[in-house]
């Protein structure tokens, strides 16, 4: 485990392609989206086989990445025992030249989520929120809870499925413990529930509001905020126009127990989430040749300013 001892506060200077870390070596940087994390993601391929690859997290020099070293080191151990195909955890640690810590997450994980959300249907997206629900399902099984929920951890892989980033990944606390409070990264405000804000622990309750936010910002879009992204809070149908009434209102109910401001109003669970998503989708056709385009795919959303930022123009998918 590194020395945690850093330097004064910073920001992570952009890495050279070919910088060593270890025996691993940086690819390109990777464009998550909002950087609503403490650093700055970068590909990367072992120095010795470069068939093997790697995600790597370059840490700001802050509170916050101490944290996230601090917080791998103490669960390092269990982490590496957590066994899903759609979630990554880091396998190693170290700090740059610049004294800025980093984590790696080997393995072949694709790209950031967000920065790629333009060119998939709203069902895609759907069908992905659902993949996430049932990873989470299994790692409850394992003792695990997702305790805060940031955008920049939900990956795309290069298979068209979900991949989470487990860095925010908790033990499920004992409530019956007044000191077990988990752990905490830190997240994007937007995407932490009223009770945590409010002290109390990290909960499978919690856990599904931030999935409920990050719902909305699948389906309905986002705004910058001075504090990182806000979920925006109107209907499915201000993106997705072509929607029928029917799909507009289950869709919206759907999101809104998600993001319920009492615990006990809310969804409960991930699991119960993925079973409603489920339902969602038997509502529209399934695809077929003979399927209107406006069925099968539930049309295109209105391009919004941001994603220009990230994306040259995408051929819509079939």
């Amino acid at each position: 485990m590194p020395n945690l001892s850093l330097p004064p506060p910073a920001g992570a200077a952009p890495l050279d392609e070919g910088q060593a870390l270890g025996v691993w070596r940086l690819e390109k940087p990777l464009p998550d989206g909002e950087q609503a994390h403490a650093g700055q993601w970068y590909s990367a391929h072992h120095a010795m086989a470069t068939a093997q690859k790697a995600a790597v997290l370059v840490l700001d020099r802050s509170d916050l990445g101490a944290g996230v070293m601090l917080r791998y080191a103490d669960q390092a151990g269990d982490l590496a025992r957590l066994q899903h195909p759609h979630i990554a955890v880091p396998s190693d640690s170290g700090v740059t030249p610049d004294a800025h810590p980093y984590l790696i997450l080997e393995g072949e994980h694709g790209e950031p989520l967000l920065p790629r959300l333009q060119a998939l249907s709203l069902r895609q997206r759907i069908e992905l929120l659902v993949q996430l629900c049932e990873a989470l399902r299994s790692a409850h099984q394992q003792g695990w809870l997702l305790s805060e929920l940031d955008p920049a951890m939900v990956w795309l892989g290069a298979d068209g499925d979900v991949r989470l980033m487990g860095l925010g990944l908790a033990r499920i606390p004992d409530p019956t413990d007044p000191f077990d409070r988990g752990l905490s990264l830190g997240a994007s405000p937007a995407f932490i529930a009223p009770e945590r804000r409010g002290g109390e622990p990290p909960s499978l309750a919690s856990e599904v509001y931030g999935l409920g936010a990050l719902a909305r910002v699948l389906i309905c879009g986002w705004e910058d905020t001075p504090k990182g992204p806000a979920p925006l809070r109107g209907s499915a149908a201000d993106q997705w126009p072509k929607l029928r009434e029917a799909q507009q209102i289950k869709l919206d109910a759907v999101l809104r127990s998600a993001m319920a401001e009492s615990p006990e109003l809310r969804t409960r669970g991930a699991e119960e989430l993925a079973d409603e998503l489920r339902e969602w989708l038997g509502l529209s056709p399934q695809r077929s040749a003979a399927a209107p385009a406006d069925l099968a795919d539930l049309a295109r959303p209105k391009p919004p300013a941001w994603w220009k930022r990230w994306l040259r123009p995408a051929q819509p998918r079939a």
